[in-house]
């Protein structure tokens, strides 16, 4: 076991008990910021201007570069991005440069956006301040959380100092959406909007929203998981996450009943009240959020806790299977209608931000083909050939990208149409950069097209070829990224 690593996590769960200490001992929390220290766009022009619809900054945008800034950076390893064959100048100082910037851009993010894990889903310009929208989109949480991925990628950095920071700094923040949905969103099993009202989306985002928490456990007791989360007291991570493994039992639970009154077997899909046509992100979210539900409830319940994990694998895989059926290569439909034919499109366009969210939830973190040794592996024991799938799946949605996804300047476009893969809206969107970056860093090598850079020598050239234009996509695009934050004097 790594020394770095035993100091890491006794300083986070020291850090762990005085922060929960400070959370409930009435102390009066420090004045927010009324603007944040740096502004992220919307949009980016073709001249690199940035845009901001109605003087507007939006939760998601901060949310999705941060994910691109720890792709880049986590992947700068010698066996990827920095590799002899591409860029080995990243390795390590610009790696480490990047998770630093990571870190102040969470920093940015907590202290500005939320209050104790409510965050406001746009703030506007108003005589010079930033007014929060007094809005909540859950929609922002199930990959507002995923951040919790460059701490467990945290011992690539060959940087003590900088390794212990990733273990510590971010911890506010990767715990306290989590703590929100569930003591706020979360009613009898029912993830709620605001107005107190419940639909597909709903309950999609909150317990996709709510898969963080579901993680931290997992890691805790899985074997293998001694020199990550497993270091800490269970009394030290329990304080932090506000959440015991038996009341995250007892929530999933109560969940269950409600998913299980909801399921309609003959078409594959849950309905909450709002019909079965759903929007494609809340179907990736639902599932991810179903596989941290039914890997909890199997290592941490009972015998009939396993059988409803069962049943929720189960349902998983069908909604996946019925959706996977009308891919094309140039995504899914921004809305699916499932019905007792099968899932068709309800809408003529693919926004590719919700395509690539789907192709994350699928495939990257914390994901749907995520198996360990001490989870409940159902895909591993049961429906191996679902790798082979979800593998072709990437390959196909990668290949999609490089051919239909780009303007004649090589940059991201924001809709194409789902009938033929035309160009519908040629802007280039942050969040949809962040995602791309994103979900390609996690799933280029699923398939059997793509490769990294150590393996270039020993694949086709086409192989080769296509996995270095893959890899330039990522760095022009992280570039404009970049490029587009505005520092505040």
């Amino acid at each position: 076991m790594h020394s770095k690593t035993i100091i890491s996590f006794a300083l986070i769960a020291t850090l762990t008990i005085i922060s929960f200490m400070s959370c409930t001992s009435g102390e009066v929390a420090v004045e927010e910021p009324s603007n944040p220290e740096v502004l992220i766009p919307f949009a980016i022009s073709d001249t690199n201007e940035p845009f901001y619809p109605d003087n507007k900054i939006f939760v998601n945008d901060y949310s999705n570069l941060l994910h691109a800034v720890f792709m880049i950076s986590g992947n700068s390893r010698e066996s990827e991005y920095a590799n002899e064959a591409y860029m080995p100048e990243l390795f390590p100082d610009k790696m480490n440069e990047r998770a630093e910037d990571w870190l102040n851009l969470v920093s940015v993010i907590d202290r500005f956006f939320h209050q104790s894990g409510r965050f406001d889903s746009w703030f506007e310009l108003t005589d010079n301040s930033y007014e929060p929208s007094g809005e909540v989109d859950l929609s922002v949480y199930p990959h507002l959380v995923y951040s919790y991925h460059m701490h467990h990628r945290g011992s690539r950095f060959d940087d003590e100092i900088l390794y212990d920071r990733l273990s510590r700094e971010p911890s506010n923040y990767l715990v306290k959406p989590g703590r929100y949905l569930l003591g706020e969103v979360l009613k009898d099993g029912k993830f709620l909007h605001d107005d107190g009202s419940m639909d597909h989306k709903s309950m999609s985002y909150g317990l996709g929203g709510v898969h963080g928490h579901a993680y931290a456990w997992i890691i805790w007791a899985k074997p293998g998981g001694e020199d990550n989360m497993g270091i800490m007291p269970e009394e030290a991570l329990e304080a932090w996450l506000d959440y015991s493994t038996d009341e995250m039992v007892e929530m999933y639970r109560s969940i269950s009943r409600i998913l299980d009154e909801a399921w309609i077997d003959e078409v594959s899909i849950y309905d909450f009240g709002d019909g079965t046509r759903w929007n494609l992100d809340a179907i990736g979210a639902m599932i991810r959020g179903k596989k941290a539900m039914y890997d909890v409830l199997y290592m941490f319940g009972t015998d009939e806790d396993r059988e409803i994990a069962h049943t929720l694998f189960e349902r998983t895989v069908s909604m996946f299977e019925t959706v996977n059926q009308i891919v094309r290569p140039w995504g899914l439909p921004t809305e699916v209608e499932f019905t007792a034919e099968g899932a068709v499109a309800a809408s003529d366009e693919v926004n590719l931000y919700d395509w690539y969210q789907f192709l994350n939830h699928i495939g990257g973190g914390y994901s749907f083909d995520r198996e360990r040794e001490g989870t409940a592996m159902f895909i591993t024991n049961e429906r191996e050939d679902l790798f082979d799938i979800i593998g072709e799946l990437s390959d196909t949605a990668l290949n999609g990208t490089l051919e239909y996804h780009l303007n004649a300047d090589g940059r991201l476009v924001n809709l194409v149409s789902y009938e033929d893969g035309s160009v519908v809206d040629d802007t280039l969107r942050v969040s949809t950069a962040g995602m791309f970056i994103t979900m390609a860093g996690n799933i280029y090598r699923k398939g059997s097209m793509f490769e990294r850079a150590s393996d270039w020598d020993s694949v086709s050239d086409e192989v080769a070829e296509r996995s270095r234009a893959l890899y330039d996509l990522k760095f022009k695009h992280i570039g404009l990224l970049e490029g587009s934050i505005e520092r505040m004097n």
